[in-house]
C-alpha cells in the first residue's frame, strides 16, 4: 500500500539538520516557516534539573563546550554555542529548553518529542516531562518516542492518553502485540532496517508510522512505496519542494 504524496507527513529530524544547526531554535522557526507536519526533537536532563533539547550525552560535537549534558547546569549549557560549529552565523544560538520549544511551536505542527535515556539513564525523567506537557494546551500534538522501551511503558501507564511512537532499529517478533503491550499508537523504525511487511503490519494493526532518517529522492520513493506515512528528514524543504507543497509563512 503506497502513500499518497498528498497524504505524506514532513518531519523534520531535529528541526531539519541540513539547513540549520540541530535541536535550535533556528532549525524549528525555519520548519515553521515552511510549515511542516512535524518537528522530531530530543531531550534529556541537565545536572540542575531542566529538561534540554539535546541529541548526545556529550557537549562536543555539536557546541564549544565539553563533557556530559548530565553533568552540567543549565547555566554552564546556556553559555555555549549551539550553532559556531554549524556556521559561523549561528554563533549566538543556544541549547534550548524543551519549554522554550514548546512556546515556539505552540501547536502549530506535531512535536515528536525523544527521550534519550540511553546510554546514561536519567531517573524519573517520564514524571518530569509529563509535568512539563501538563501545561501545554496542546497536548493532541504530541508524539513521545524512546528507544528505552520500559521507560515508554512506565509513561503509559502514569497516562494512557499519551500518544507514543516505539522507536527501533530492527525487524521485532510480533510487532502488533509488542506495541501493544506497551501501550504504543506510533511506530518509528531505522529507514534502512525496514520491510513493508513490517510496515504493512503495523498499518494494519491501526499504527501510525513514521520512518527515519529518510533522505534524498531515492529514500522518499521508497518510504512512499513501503506505505510510511511519516518521513523524518534531515532536508524537510528539499522534500517539501519534491512534494510540490513549500510554503512560507508571512507571520510577523
Amino acid at each position: 500500500m503506497k502513500t499518497e504524496p498528498n497524504n505524506v507527513k514532513i518531519i523534520a529530524h531535529r528541526g531539519g539538520r541540513d539547513w540549520a544547526p540541530e535541536n535550535t531554535l533556528a532549525a524549528f522557526r525555519q520548519s515553521l516557516d515552511i510549515r511542516v507536519d512535524g518537528i522530531e526533537l530530543d531531550v534529556q536532563r541537565c545536572s540542575t534539573g531542566e529538561l534540554v533539547v539535546f541529541h548526545d550525552e556529550d557537549l562536543s560535537r555539536t557546541t564549544n563546550g565539553v563533557g556530559l549534558v548530565a553533568h552540567s547546569s543549565l547555566d554552564e549549557i546556556k553559555r555555549l554555542s549551539a550553532g559556531r560549529w554549524f556556521d559561523r552565523s549561528y554563533a549566538d544560538e543556544k541549547v534550548p529548553l524543551l519549554q522554550e520549544v514548546l512556546d515556539l511551536v505552540d501547536g502549530k505542527c506535531v512535536l515528536h518529542i525523544e527521550i534519550k535515556n540511553t546510554p546514561i539513564e536519567y531517573e524519573g525523567i517520564e514524571e518530569e516531562l509529563l509535568e512539563l506537557l501538563s501545561g501545554y494546551v496542546h497536548r493532541d500534538k504530541v508524539v513521545v518516542s524512546s528507544f528505552d522501551h520500559p521507560l515508554l511503558a512506565r509513561l503509559h501507564a502514569l497516562d494512557p492518553a499519551l500518544d507514543l511512537g516505539l522507536l527501533v532499529d530492527g525487524i521485532l517478533i510480533d510487532l502488533p502485540a509488542y506495541a501493544a503491550r506497551i501501550g504504543c499508537k506510533y511506530f518509528h523504525p531505522c529507514i534502512s532496517e525496514s520491510r513493508t511487511d513490517t510496515i504493512e503490519a503495523a498499518i494494519a494493526a491501526g499504527m501510525r508510522v513514521n520512518s527515519w532518517t529518510v533522505n534524498g529522492l531515492r529514500e522518499w520513493r521508497m518510504a512512499m512505496d513501503m506505505g510510511i506515512e511519516g518521513i523524518i528528514t534531515d532536508d524537510p524543504l528539499g522534500l517539501a519542494e519534491a512534494l510540490g507543497r513549500v510554503q512560507v509563512s508571512h507571520a510577523d
